[in-house]
């Protein structure tokens, strides 16, 4: 059975590319992960938000286990022929920041699901340090600005995700910010999605969507914003460009050096 796969990390933009998905009529579990809690539960999510799940499709089945909970809801998408894509939650992979958490550097939702279905993957992506200033700016504003222990981290794991999302395909946010039809056209085409361009006019009705159950700006933003880079303080700059795995992230992923 095919399964639609998309990875992306914290303050990348995936909001804003996930409701444009949506408008192109697939039902998406978001922010889900093996290691997700209760407010991001899969089942939970085809229920209240696409009718995916029902009363007598439960029974008998408590507390089934993640790749289990997966195959129930993708088998009666399937049956309903309902496009589904899974938004993993690739943050606890590689940047789990103040979790407690040892991040895998790797996709663990990736490696439990691959026996069970014939995946489709690919990542959306925003300029490295545009997505650690938003990242630290919000550890910021939850009380726990980020150290140097916290840089290293998203180090070690920016360069892994980058790998990744090499390896599998990627869409970059601000491509889909300067032109949305061929690069959501993109991302389906790497999805296995048909896509229709017309659907797109109407984005901005798609509110199924979750950001860890604090809904953001781009949950209910009308507009696709082309963000201006983030200022970056010199002494950041200075550090980021001297790092052999912040340089390595950039190529893969095809952005430029900033000075």
């Amino acid at each position: 059975m095919k399964l639609r796969l998309i990875h992306q990390l914290a303050r990348s933009g995936g909001t804003l590319m996930n409701r444009l998905l949506l408008a192109q009529g697939v039902a998406m579990l978001s922010e889900v992960h093996p290691l997700g809690w209760a407010t991001l539960d899969p089942l939970a999510q085809a229920r209240d938000w696409f009718g995916l799940i029902g009363e007598g499709d439960l029974e008998g089945r408590d507390a089934l286990p993640h790749a289990e909970a997966i195959a129930l809801i993708a088998a009666i998408a399937r049956r309903r022929k309902r496009p589904l894509v899974i938004r993993d939650w690739s943050h606890l992979d590689f940047m789990p920041i103040g979790m407690g958490l040892k991040p895998a550097q790797r996709s663990m939702q990736a490696e439990m699901l691959a026996d069970r279905f014939d995946l489709r993957r690919a990542a959306t992506v925003r300029h490295p340090l545009d997505q650690w200033l938003s990242l630290a700016a919000m550890l910021g504003a939850e009380g726990r600005p980020p150290r140097q222990a916290e840089l290293e981290a998203w180090l070690d794991g920016m360069e892994a995700f980058a790998a990744m999302a090499a390896a599998i395909g990627f869409v970059r946010y601000e491509d889909i910010a300067a032109d949305p039809a061929s690069s959501m056209e993109n991302l389906c085409r790497k999805l296995d999605l048909a896509f229709d361009p017309t659907r797109l006019e109407g984005w901005q009705e798609a509110v199924h969507f979750s950001t860890g159950g604090v809904p953001g700006r781009a949950a209910s933003s009308a507009e696709i914003e082309r963000l201006e880079p983030r200022p970056a303080p010199p002494h950041l700059l200075h550090r980021l460009n001297r790092d052999r795995r912040y340089r390595q992230a950039l190529d893969l992923l095809g952005y430029e050096v900033r000075e």
